[in-house]
């Protein structure tokens, strides 16, 4: 099972594409793999055959777990990994199989990871570790089978073909030549379902698709034998005590039709057991902040327009985050094992709602981007993930996640935080009004972090989003100097519409302040003056061309109140107060 993500736990084995005993090529797709969020193809390494298969068809098994084996040419089961997928019950806490479990005249050594390893008989049987182990379950004698694996090999699907013909027949239906025995098609996984129950399949009615026999059919089954069929209130306990049923409802004596019943995906179940065990054991609270988002929609705007159009509100939220968890490390963590552990990086995941379910992308590294990075990593992930052409490396490494439903109409709501993070950014609609404003609700885990520091995390994003200024000179220092992207070779990243250079810091100061003194000239039927703008380590100077129809002095005058109410003026010092020569 391949480790799809870095906190992925478990992993569902959705299909085998190739049967046991098959041929394949190398990289031939031979099974389909689900985990929370994505699904991938298990390839073929080498030419050879598909000799075992130890993990069937809707087995959820940690990454890691021996699926298969595909055989090469001259090699055999011999020094094979032990099928570790197969532990018994007692072997999930560390414990070891009992030897009742081997084949009888057989020895068992265990692995360095605890699992069995594959047995050597006394006869000359040639059978894989999964057929002998069924076999000695269930007391058949292995020479009475006729092997389809490898050099006549007995496979585990070769057993259960067996069981299937020779499971005992009900009291009521002793006389064997009355019977019509018929191939029942199911999954492994109910196959084992059954024999546990002691229920025959040649007996269960299949509601799957082509009549096959599901698990549910089998529990229904062995339901009506005992008696317990569909009492509301009580659960059927699986076999293994390792998971209990839920209650079911009885539809018809509650005057209830039910139109259609399916069980969730692979990646919606997954989806489902993780965000109950984050809201199980991580004790939620929820702040939530009302916030003016007028001036960093104009801002992304203005940035969009002298870029390459990509930039939108969302870029700046992800910038004001970076620098909010960059003040407040403890929100860039995650919490495992009861150990916090710091991380480097800050990796923020986007929530996407896509057709498998939701899914989190990462922009890995947020704050080395310039906002043209953030904006183009984002975009690119986005497009990714609905059209299901992501990979594990989009998903791995988050550590803060933004999750906005805002173009759903949702005022706001409180997020669920996704293990092992620390906390979660829930965004809610934009509201119209004099400034247009929006809620944040940041979820946290009070084990780890306080109200109090939680309140300051979303006092420093606040701050970032309502000055967004502050935002764009901190992500054009990580682009190198510029607002848009750190390597200026890039033309089509970095330059407005009809300009030969990239467009920098002090270049989009001089718009600014030219569109606000044009805003004041107007008023006065004043010409609008040029400026000329120079940053130099925060303390900007300014020089202004006076215009034939204006004074020296109101020229001054009008340079300084375009200063003042620059949408830069909270994020560059001196720029309320700056050195401005008029010429």
């Amino acid at each position: 099972m391949p480790m799809m993500g870095n906190t992925m736990e478990i992993g569902l084995l959705a299909e085998w594409v190739v049967d046991e005993g098959d041929s394949v090529e190398e990289d031939d797709v031979i099974a389909v793999v689900e985990s929370e969020k994505a699904v991938a193809d298990v390839v073929a390494s080498q030419d050879g055959t598909l000799a075992r298969v130890d993990v069937g068809e809707g087995e959820e098994v940690p990454p890691g777990t021996v699926l298969g084996i595909v055989l090469g040419r001259d090699e055999s089961l011999d020094g094979a990994p032990a099928p570790r997928s197969r532990v018994e019950p007692g072997e999930i806490d560390g414990g070891t199989a009992p030897e009742a479990a081997l084949p009888t005249g057989t020895t068992s050594e265990q692995d360095p990871d605890g699992g069995v390893a594959s047995a050597e008989t006394t006869g000359d049987v040639p059978a894989a570790p999964g057929a002998r182990r069924l076999a000695a379950e269930h007391g058949v004698d292995l020479t009475d089978l006729d092997g389809t694996g490898p050099d006549g090999a007995v496979l585990k699907t070769d057993v259960e073909e067996h069981l299937d013909q020779t499971e005992p027949v009900p009291a009521e239906r002793t006389d064997r030549s009355s019977v019509t025995e018929r191939r029942v098609f199911t999954s492994p996984s109910t196959r084992r379902l059954a024999r546990e129950l002691g229920v025959s399949l040649t007996d269960v009615g299949g509601t799957g698709i082509g009549g096959r026999v599901t698990e549910s059919d089998v529990r229904a089954a062995a339901s009506n034998a005992d008696g317990r069929e569909s009492t509301p209130g009580i659960g059927t306990a699986r076999s293994e005590g390792l998971a209990t049923e839920p209650t079911r409802n009885d539809a018809d004596a509650l005057g209830v039709t039910i139109d259609e019943e399916r069980p969730l995906s692979g990646v919606r179940r997954t989806i489902a057991a993780r965000m109950s065990r984050s809201a199980r054991e991580a004790p939620h609270v929820t702040l939530n902040r009302e916030v003016e988002v007028e001036r960093a929609l104009q801002t992304a705007e203005e940035l969009a327009q002298a870029g390459d159009g990509s930039i939108g509100f969302t870029d700046l939220l992800v910038a004001a985050t970076v620098r909010a968890l960059e003040r407040y490390p403890d929100f860039n963590a995650w919490f495992e094992d009861g150990r916090l552990r710091s991380v480097s990086e800050v990796n923020v995941a986007i929530a996407v709602d896509a057709a498998a379910g939701l899914v989190t992308p990462v922009i890995r590294e947020s704050e080395r981007r310039s906002l043209v990075e953030i904006a183009r990593e984002r975009r690119r992930l986005t497009d990714a993930v609905l059209d299901g052409e992501y990979s594990m490396d989009d998903l791995r490494g988050g550590t803060f996640t933004i999750s906005n439903l805002g173009m759903f109409g949702v005022d706001s709501f409180d997020p669920i935080i996704n293990p092992p993070q620390v906390a979660i950014l829930g965004v809610g609609r934009v509201r119209d009004g004099d400034e247009r404003s929006c809620t944040l609700s940041l979820s946290f885990d009070h084990r780890v972090v306080d109200g109090a520091d939680a309140a300051r995390f979303l006092d420093a994003l606040t701050t970032g989003i309502e000055a967004p200024a502050v935002v764009v000179t901190e992500r054009s220092a990580a682009g190198a100097g510029e607002w848009g992207v750190s390597d200026t070779s890039s033309a089509t990243d970095s330059r407005a519409p009809g300009d030969d250079e990239p467009v920098s810091m002090d270049e989009l100061v001089r718009r600014d302040l030219r569109e606000r003194a044009g805003d004041i000239a107007a008023a006065h039927d004043w010409s609008v003056p040029t400026f000329e703008v120079h940053l130099e380590d925060g303390h900007p100077s300014i020089t202004v061309q006076a215009p034939g129809t204006i004074s020296r002095a109101n020229t001054k005058r009008l340079a300084y109140a375009a200063c003042r109410e620059s949408v830069y003026a909270e994020a560059i010092t001196g720029l309320r107060d700056p050195e401005i020569t008029v010429e």
